[in-house]
């Protein structure tokens, strides 16, 4: 598949850019997403690499495969072309990369990659950002994949992750590295080969800071986004208004008094929690004016290809809400 075949996949914004950085705070599922959207592409025939930047190697199993490392490898094949690969790009192996780019090779390259880097990154913050950003940038222009998902780090250092380019530009006038944030720079600004995919849970800590982080990366940045996912949303409940006693007696049911306080208790619980939700959601429509996809809650004890399956078909519907 061709990045203009690439343009049939469903929903739409799958396919609005060649590589897609997936982030959010952490415990919100953004991992998990960024593994449900390579099954989305790959499932209808897309080649997709997944790139772990925090190395997360738990990617690789809840996909059917092994646990990812620095070596690219098939994670899950499809019928046709469809496959996911996945790796991660630790840093010290992208400035390997980015020296034998420039011409340094053999001896002379591992060399200077395991005795620079160190000293290079503590006098240069934001330099393996830049570096493993870099990677993905020599990626996308390789074409080495139809679609690239990159699971980003944490809100909290997701966005000095993506900003490590204009950060380096605003302080480094020219040279190997201005050259490779300019390059960075223009990939993460260019929507057709870059959008940025937020993953949120509909309470207020979460919220706030997935708000934060989208203006962050579209003001400064330039990032464009995709929908908003908000994950692990609770289904409505539209019993829940009535009282224990008389939905048993609705169904005929006569309940003890320990049954009653237990469902009580129960009943508030749900009550509160489909209250709380439906507040952050209203509040997410206001403070940000992004379509949004809901995920479902997967209430499991082990979370597994199973239930990725079950996230891959909610993402697969059209996002719904502003832009």
């Amino acid at each position: 598949m061709d990045r203009g075949a690439l343009r049939s996949l469903t929903p739409t914004w799958v396919a609005n850019a060649s590589v897609t950085v997936v982030a959010g705070k952490g415990g919100v599922g953004s991992s998990t997403v960024a593994a449900a959207l390579a099954l989305v592409a790959a499932r209808q025939g897309a080649d997709v690499l997944l790139v772990a930047v925090d190395g997360r190697p738990g990617l690789g199993p809840l996909l059917g495969g092994e646990p990812i490392g620095p070596e690219e490898r098939v994670l899950r094949a499809f019928k046709g072309k469809g496959r996911i690969r996945g790796r991660t790009i630790p840093p010290a192996q992208a400035f390997s990369d980015y020296l034998e780019l420039k011409g340094i090779s053999g001896l002379l390259r591992k060399a200077a990659s395991a005795a620079s880097l160190d000293v290079i990154a503590a006098a240069t913050p934001g330099l393996e950002h830049l570096l493993v950003l870099g990677k993905i940038k020599e990626l996308d222009r390789e074409k080495a994949a139809d679609l690239i998902i990159v699971d980003a780090p944490p809100a909290g250092l997701a966005a000095p992750f993506l900003r490590s380019a204009s950060a380096l530009q605003a302080v480094v006038a020219s040279g190997p590295i201005r050259t490779q944030a300019d390059e960075v720079a223009a990939m993460l600004a260019d929507p057709r080969r870059c959008q940025g995919l937020l993953v949120t849970l509909a309470e207020e800590t979460p919220v706030n800071e997935v708000v934060e982080l989208a203006y962050d990366l579209e003001e400064k940045i330039g990032l464009t986004l995709g929908p908003l996912v908000v994950n692990a949303c609770w289904p409505d409940r539209p019993g829940l208004h009535m009282s224990p006693t008389a939905a048993a007696r609705a169904q005929g049911v006569k309940l003890s008094r320990a049954a009653k306080a237990a469902l009580d208790i129960s009943g508030e619980f749900g009550r509160q929690r489909l209250e709380g939700q439906s507040q952050q959601l209203t509040r997410l429509g206001e403070l940000l004016p992004l379509s949004r996809v809901i995920l479902p809650r997967v209430p499991t004890a082990r979370f597994g290809p199973a239930e990725l399956d079950v996230l891959a078909d909610a993402l697969s519907r059209d996002p719904v809400g502003a832009r």
